[in-house]
């Protein structure tokens, strides 16, 4: 288990997150909704073991994250970020193996391919091994470095828990590729691992996400342990707009539509 106690985290007097509490548990993907602003990628990088929270305890597996080797934490942890620019040319493997790095001395080169040509093969690449990484569209270089963060931590630790955080890791995808990267995040979750991303897109969470976790003004606002609990006024109490929760007529599940300004309700 993945978890934040009462972990606050501050910068140059200005507080980003308030008292966070979350557990985040194998076979699950918790998703973090809330607008601009409200301490979304903050909670994550606390997660990460990227930020050292002012006040509280991040764990894992009951371990202060802190306290960790950097290594042992690096083949249990991988961590997606929102933009990945490289200063040099490589090409789509080379930067695909730079997710084996931690496994280092512990692996064989010959493993390391296999294991990378397979994250290739699970996003749809394989045909992109020799390409120049600097080439790529956004949303290719994205899939590339979900490749990567999937290298990372393919093969289970002997003890503990598999965690992959991503952030706001859809934000250059077409539709198609949204689904097809979020549906190898919920299946790396259904193998025991855990799975924590941000999305903003309020449906693709409804579609992927265990559990919904709501942040505003640094704050948990509230934790869905349902994602189909959500209503209209919690997602107005969150956005300050007018959104609805309907059904979806072809799926029967529920679907967010906006319908104005906080406060109306003009469709």
């Amino acid at each position: 288990m993945l978890s934040l106690d009462h972990a606050s985290f501050g910068v140059q007097g200005k507080t980003l997150l308030h008292e966070a509490t979350l557990a985040c548990r194998p076979g699950e993907v918790t998703v973090l909704l809330g607008p601009n602003g409200a301490g979304k990628t903050t909670l994550l990088r606390l997660l990460a073991g990227l930020y050292a929270p002012t006040t509280g305890q991040v764990q894992l597996d009951g371990h202060d994250l802190h306290r960790l080797d950097r290594g042992t934490l690096a083949r249990a942890r991988a961590v997606l970020s929102q933009e990945i620019h490289l200063a040099f040319p490589m090409t789509v493997e080379d930067v695909v193996l730079m997710g084996r790095y931690p496994h280092h001395g512990r692996s064989t080169p010959a493993h390391d391919q296999r294991i990378a040509q397979q994250a290739l093969a699970t996003l749809g690449l394989t045909s992109f091994a020799g390409r120049d990484y600097g080439t790529l569209s956004g949303g290719e270089a994205q899939k590339v470095q979900m490749a990567r963060v999937l290298a990372q931590i393919w093969e289970p630790p002997a003890a503990g828990s598999r965690v992959l955080l991503l952030d706001e890791p859809v934000a250059s995808l077409d539709i198609q590729y949204q689904h097809q990267l979020l549906q190898v995040a919920r299946q790396l979750a259904r193998e025991q691992a855990v799975v924590v991303t941000i999305l903003h897109d309020i449906n693709l969470a409804l579609a992927y996400a265990d559990r919904l976790v709501l942040l505003k003004n640094g704050r948990i606002h509230r934790i869905l342990e349902q994602p189909a609990a959500l209503t209209d006024e919690l997602l107005g109490e969150v956005f300050e707009v007018d959104l609805r929760v309907i059904l979806n007529p072809l799926t029967g599940q529920p679907l967010v539509v906006y319908a104005g300004p906080a406060g109306g309700r003009n469709v």
